[in-house]
């Protein structure tokens, strides 16, 4: 694979990177720092990436080891940090599944189940398009009250999913 190739898959995922690290790390400027960490150490790693294999589940190990670096840092300052379990679910769905997994399949399934406001809720989230603090001010609820909303549904999720892949 050629750097011109290889810079194009690593351009083609930012927005979605961007996405994840912003939702685990509420912070814009971290969220940046932690994107072009991420960036830096795929490029150096690049030549160990197969092309052919999955690209997005790599890119992913490097984004986790970025957001597990950055939360080790805030330990050490003390600052408030997302638990390992929480950080874990923004990963459930994406690990770079083609559309046609059955995981992806299970967990369509489990999404449907969700009750409209929920789904609203996480589309809303993992959209991109809005803060959680925006959204909180533009629904009256606490931001709190939000992330624990979405923990809960991140962990149903993610039980609903392997329920349904122990069925099949």
């Amino acid at each position: 694979m050629t750097d011109d190739d290889f810079a194009g898959l690593l351009s083609s995922e930012q927005e979605r990177l961007r996405r994840i690290i912003r939702a685990v790390v509420f912070c814009g400027a971290a969220t940046g720092d932690i994107l072009q960490r991420s960036n830096l150490v795929a490029w150096e790693k690049r030549n160990t990436f197969v092309h052919g294999t999955n690209f997005r589940k790599w890119i992913n190990t490097i984004v986790r080891y970025e957001i597990l670096a950055h939360r080790r840092d805030k330990t050490r300052r003390k600052e408030t940090v997302l638990s390992e379990q929480a950080e874990e679910m923004l990963f459930v769905t994406d690990d770079g599944v083609d559309e046609g997994d059955e995981t992806t399949k299970a967990l369509r399934g489990c999404l449907e189940s969700l009750r409209e406001e929920d789904r609203v809720l996480l589309r809303n989230r993992y959209s991109g398009k809005n803060t959680l603090r925006a959204y909180a001010e533009e629904t009256g609820r606490s931001e709190a009250g939000i992330r624990v909303s979405l923990h809960r549904l991140r962990k149903a999720l993610k039980a609903c999913v392997e329920t349904k892949m122990k069925n099949e």
